[in-house]
């Protein structure tokens, strides 16, 4: 028996300055691919954005193994939303959504510590030693 639809989950990270709600960025997300594919190439490349993180703008993506390439080329040639200019990085792409949110959870920590030690190299060397 084969199955219908072997699904792919595509972790991506955001870069915008904009802080978008989910219903904004799946809104964003459709028009832009329906803007590449055109509407009969959005049906046969389907989409579900099943997570979004405002705070660390990581989020998961769902498609079917067949539409991966198309859908991840489509993310990667995001250039701006709402006139802001906006990038799509997909970070990986797993086969079960369990190893995504676990993915998606440990590259928010890096994230996390990644700013965190920006924001201490920006602070002038007195306001540094200061807690």
């Amino acid at each position: 028996m084969v199955k219908e639809v072997r699904w792919r989950y595509i972790i991506f990270h955001l870069h915008s300055p904009l802080s978008l709600k989910v219903e904004e960025l799946n809104n964003v997300l459709k028009k832009h691919l329906r803007s590449f594919l055109g509407s009969y190439g959005l049906s046969k490349n389907p989409f579900k954005l099943i997570m979004y993180d405002e705070k660390s703008k990581l989020g998961i993506l769902r498609c079917p193994h067949k539409s991966l390439e198309v859908i991840s080329l489509g993310l990667a040639l995001l250039s701006s939303i709402g006139g802001v200019s906006s990038a799509i990085h997909v970070a990986r792409v797993t086969g079960t959504l369990k190893k995504a949110r676990s993915i998606t959870l440990e590259l928010a920590e890096k994230l996390k510590s990644y700013w965190e030690e920006l924001e201490v190299g920006m602070k002038k060397p007195s306001q540094a030693t200061e807690t």
